[in-house]
């Protein structure tokens, strides 16, 4: 198999970087105790996800502890802080005695891997608001201060959203899933999602997505590629909302690549000039993409190594070939794109299309709705 060396040449900097520390890496104990034994009994519950929630705990106490606290989650001190985000601290190695302290409603859970100690929210904290939690483990405390970000303010109007189009910008996000080679892929994602609000009907929204022009700046709707309109978005917890699943073809490293059960949720800002805390989940097929690692043809090259980051491929929606990764990304940001409105694109193999303004030379098989 021949390999391309500047997609590979990356891959031993993302192993390394899978396991550094994130967005607080000096993270250090306070009123440690003398070190002690991390070993401990643990009622335990693990659900379908693989996540483990702790119900109880019992230090014993007797050898030294050599557990670090690398990362929080938010970053301690931070002052934008994604009110629907979980409260997490990433350890150096799986502690069973680690507990959670905070007055924010929730439950604590671990990861499979023991690594990461979660408080999840049992409901959104409130936006522009202080809050503090406490991780007691083997080597002492760590206290963890941080405060929201405005995002969760109720809309000044929630109708001013009626005909606004947002940029999901891709390439910015942090992609959790598949996990190492997902940090690859996001340097292929250069094609922008558009997502374009059509109707505001109380706790739902209708939005229309496509697919922004190339290397075009301000954002330019690509009237190539047919839109996808989205099932109706649950907007019963404004300004948070909830759209899809749906199928998408994006444009990655030059090929196009199909998202089945894409999904997008996010949380408007007040003024409805962007949204933010964005996640974008669905199952990517990996086949297209198969050329960036391996020129003979297979199409199974990059299951194969996903394989080497404990990514496992699943069976495509499409066609049950397990070729497939689950993608998941969040920390989105999708800003408004000004003075641009969606045209609604139907049809395929588009051709020798113009702008939304000049659709003379439109393909027979593209077709654009003229009440738009």
């Amino acid at each position: 198999m021949t390999q391309t060396p500047h997609l590979l040449s990356l891959l031993p900097l993302l192993a390394l970087g899978a396991c550094s520390g994130g967005p607080d890496d000096s993270v250090t104990p306070h009123d440690s105790p003398a070190p002690h034994d991390s070993d401990s009994a643990v009622d335990t519950a693990t659900d379908d996800s693989g996540v483990t929630d702790d119900t109880a705990t019992d230090d014993t106490g007797g050898h030294p502890c050599y557990v670090a606290v690398e990362a929080t989650s938010p970053a301690n001190g931070s002052t934008s802080a994604y009110y629907r985000s979980d409260i997490a601290f990433t350890l150096s190695d799986p502690d069973a005695s680690a507990v959670i302290t905070t007055a924010v409603a929730g439950h604590q859970a671990t990861s499979s891997d023991g690594l990461t100690v979660s408080w999840v929210l049992d409901a959104p904290m409130d936006p522009s608001t202080a809050y503090t939690a406490t991780l007691d483990y083997c080597a002492g405390s760590v206290a963890l201060s941080f405060t929201t970000s405005d995002l969760g303010t109720p809309m000044d109007d929630p109708a001013s959203l009626l005909g606004r189009t947002y940029a999901v910008d891709l390439a910015s996000a942090r992609i959790t899933e598949p996990p190492g080679i997902g940090s690859v892929l996001s340097g292929y994602l250069t094609t922008d999602i558009l997502l374009g609000v059509s109707a505001v009907d109380g706790g739902s929204l209708d939005m229309l997505g496509a697919v922004a022009r190339a290397d075009v700046s301000p954002d330019e709707q690509d009237t190539c590629s047919p839109t996808f309109p989205f099932p109706t978005a649950d907007f019963t917890a404004e300004p948070y909302f909830a759209v899809g699943p749906q199928t998408v073809t994006l444009s990655i490293g030059g090929y196009d690549v199909d998202i089945s059960d894409l999904q997008i949720t996010g949380t408007f800002a007040s003024d409805g000039t962007y949204f933010g805390g964005g996640t974008l989940s669905g199952s990517l097929d990996t086949r297209p993409l198969s050329a960036l690692v391996d020129d003979s043809g297979d199409p199974g090259a990059i299951c194969d190594l996903a394989i080497n980051f404990g990514a496992e491929c699943i069976a495509c929606p499409s066609d049950g070939e397990p070729y497939c990764l689950t993608l998941v990304a969040d920390e989105i940001l999708a800003e408004q794109v000004r003075r641009l409105t969606l045209v609604d694109v139907g049809g395929t193999n588009c051709m020798d299309c113009m702008s939304p303004t000049d659709t003379t030379d439109l393909s027979e098989t593209c077709e654009i709705d003229p009440d738009l």
